[in-house]
């Protein structure tokens, strides 16, 4: 990552500190549960989470006796991180990790390499670090269309128009899954596990509350009374409408991806 796209990631986090764990839900039951699992049938001991954030992941697997290293480039992240007891917590980013090679049993991913610009350069830096390989907890799932072969249009699509209109650029059009996609298309895993699939029926109002707390990265920059107004206009469009949508986790795994000789990650740079 440019240092200067480096930065603008770590001023979005640290502005999107104070709202993040009240604006993302907390990881499946399952999803954690198969996730140790997973980490204890290889008898992985040492895990270091890349974009440990506010700690919303590795709490739950401190509390279950997994030992885990988080580093963050925001400060504002690691302070709630801090606040909920986490032992053992750095500051630094994802493509310089400040650590020898092979420090640890596995390097983790949580939702972070779809925001980095350098996934490759990120990629090779956890494999270094790591005796067993990558993990990332990604959710690479197509969209799905309506019986008619149409999307039905979101809450955030509503938002995303009216920005279009008053002039901003597309700043809402695609989640993190085509990236993600992306990903798994430059760099195929060794292993892909379905930790948890399950539908989510909410208020579509809940989505425009979160985009009204400024808790994407992409609505930072425009000006509050702009992006009130598309909440306002987006609130009459759906009503109370409800929304349903499914919420997958898959684990993928790169396991000692730079076997016979060959650097982990190699000819996709900058991908």
């Amino acid at each position: 990552m440019a240092a200067s796209s480096t930065v603008r990631a770590r001023r979005d986090f640290d502005a999107l500190s104070a709202v993040y764990d009240e604006t993302r839900r907390p990881l499946d039951e399952e999803t954690v549960e198969k996730l140790i699992a997973f980490v204890n049938q290889h008898r992985w001991n040492s895990v270091l989470e890349v974009g440990v954030g506010t700690g919303r992941i590795a709490g739950p697997l401190v509390a279950r006796g997994v030992r885990v290293v988080g580093i963050d480039a925001s400060r504002g992240m690691l302070t709630y991180a801090v606040r909920k007891g986490l032992p053992h917590l750095v500051r630094g980013a994802a493509h310089h990790l400040p650590f020898p090679d092979r420090t640890f049993d596995v390097s983790l991913f949580v939702h972070v390499l779809h925001i980095l610009d350098d996934v490759t350069g990120a990629l090779r830096e956890a494999a270094r670090v790591a005796r067993h390989g990558v993990l990332a907890i990604m959710d690479p799932a197509p969209d799905v269309a309506s019986a008619d072969g149409l999307r039905e249009e979101t809450p955030r699509d509503v938002v995303r128009k009216v920005l279009v209109d008053a002039g901003y650029p597309d700043l809402l059009r695609s989640g993190p899954r085509p990236k993600e996609r992306e990903i798994l298309r430059a760099h195929p895993p060794t292993e892909t596990l379905l930790l948890s699939d399950r539908v989510v029926t909410e208020p579509a109002a809940n989505v425009l509350d979160t985009i009204a707390k400024r808790a994407y990265r992409h609505v930072l920059d425009v000006p509050p009374e702009v992006l009130d107004r598309a909440v306002r206009v987006a609130r009459d469009r759906v009503g109370d409408r409800m929304v349903t949508y499914h919420r997958r986790e898959t684990l993928v795994w790169w396991a000692d991806p730079g076997t016979d000789g060959e650097p982990p990650f190699v000819g996709h740079a900058g991908r």
